[in-house]
């Protein structure tokens, strides 16, 4: 009897940890790759071949399967994601605590001290996502990684599409506790 990839594996990325979880050994997952019935997205990560629909959606995926969890698709990534900038990030930015590491260079990690999981993420069963509030603070948190520029561009895009009210921004501020440090920039753009 021949072996076939579960149905719960066919539509998305899959680790091999589910893989595994679902009967299906190592050497069986390098077979379907040789063969091209899977592609190997990253290390660990595969998918069936020929799946081209939602790749951002599939992107952040791998991402939350390689950094697991908890971890956040955010700044550059979220800014894409949300269609607020003209930039286009080579890789995924993610969000994760500070001792996480993790050999990819498909991923840009962002470590943190303090991440405030609760507070402006998106949690969708197949990865965590920055809210636009929360991306566009972090911004301004981490104007030194993504530019000053960028951050305050974003800002005044979203504003203009009427997407996010300063108001609105200053309150996620005050929630994350660094509204001192944003209060120039709200004043600064309110002007």
């Amino acid at each position: 009897m021949k072996k076939s990839i579960p149905s719960k594996l066919l539509k998305k990325p899959f680790s091999t940890r589910e893989a595994l979880s679902c009967g299906l050994s190592k050497s069986y997952l390098t077979r379907m790759v040789k063969t091209g019935r899977l592609d190997r997205l990253s290390r660990g990560v595969y998918q069936t071949s020929g799946l081209n629909e939602g790749i951002s959606e599939d992107l952040y995926r791998v991402a939350r399967l390689r950094c697991g969890l908890p971890s956040a698709v955010c700044l550059l990534s979220a800014l894409e994601h949300y269609h607020i900038t003209d930039q286009i990030p080579k890789q995924i930015w993610v969000l994760v605590p500070e001792p996480k590491r993790v050999l990819s260079k498909d991923l840009k990690l962002i470590r943190s001290r303090n991440p405030q999981w609760n507070i402006g993420i998106r949690k969708t069963k197949h990865y965590w996502m920055t809210t636009l509030e929360r991306t566009l603070i972090d911004c301004l948190l981490y104007k030194q990684m993504i530019g000053s520029q960028v951050a305050l561009e974003s800002i005044k895009q979203a504003v203009a599409q009427k997407k996010v009210k300063l108001g609105i921004l200053y309150d996620m501020a005050k929630k994350m506790g660094v509204e001192h440090r944003i209060r120039p920039y709200i004043e600064a753009l309110a002007s």
